[in-house]
């Protein structure tokens, strides 16, 4: 019999240690991709699997967490035609409409809905603030779009992306998503080792509830005692149905 951790994930390997964990995170990054795409598309910094069951096209809906100054793949899904809706805290910017059809919120993505969230400092934040954030079931209904999918969801959220995507398996949101983009992140000081385990398990829950790799970009940094893992990894839902 399978062991199975409290959110419902099965755990053949009964993982309990961080360092268990972070090798098998690690092991999901760095192997061969899970679904072969037939046809993948760039579209600014980002790679589009465009097989006909995964398809983007209007009337299509594309959420995009963590901009900086790179707006390539927001601008490449506008001139498709999509619905954009960009969202970033940390780059200064008040809510504007970019164009016709991409649309700026200052909001960052979160577990849970906070108005005084405060950042860790990194490269893109210099100084103590506080930024408005949402979880993404309280942005879709913000925005009108409860009864709607996300062809492309992307997410760059500099480690908070972690505990969003547990709160999307929480919410039972992945049934609506066609795509999904994200760069993970693992640095030495943050998250904390006492939460290894648990990401692990949402990356397995994300598994069972249809999400499989077509593309995959590891990348490590060493430098004095300090070390930082990140990898960009795009995903197709296999189990992704337009009547849901």
């Amino acid at each position: 019999m399978q062991n199975s951790d409290p959110n419902g994930a099965k755990d053949p390997l009964k993982i309990t240690e961080w360092w268990q964990a972070a090798s098998l995170i690690k092991w999901d990054w760095e192997k061969p991709v899970e679904y072969k795409c037939g046809e993948i598309v760039k579209k600014g910094n980002r790679y589009v699997c465009m097989d006909r069951q995964f398809e983007v096209k209007p009337p299509c809906l594309v959420y995009s967490f963590g901009i900086s100054n790179d707006w390539t793949f927001d601008d490449a899904m506008g001139n498709v035609g999509c619905e954009v809706h960009s969202f970033d805290p940390s780059i200064g910017k008040k809510s504007f409409d970019r164009s016709k059809n991409i649309h700026f919120h200052d909001i960052g993505l979160g577990a849970r809905d906070n108005d005084t969230f405060v950042p860790t400092k990194d490269i893109y934040v210099k100084k103590a603030t506080t930024w408005k954030i949402r979880r993404l079931k309280t942005l879709m209904e913000m925005l009108g779009h409860t009864h709607r999918h996300l062809d492309i969801l992307k997410i760059d959220v500099e480690t908070t992306e972690w505990s969003a995507v547990k709160d999307f398996v929480e919410s039972g949101i992945f049934p609506k998503v066609r795509q999904l983009f994200v760069e993970w992140h693992l640095f030495t000081t943050y998250p904390s080792k006492s939460n290894y385990v648990e990401f692990y398990t949402s990356v397995k829950r994300m598994q069972e509830l249809g999400m499989r790799t077509f593309q995959s970009k590891f990348h490590t940094k060493h430098y004095d005692d300090k070390w930082r893992l990140q990898s960009d990894v795009s995903y197709v839902n296999v189990l992704y149905k337009d009547s849901v």
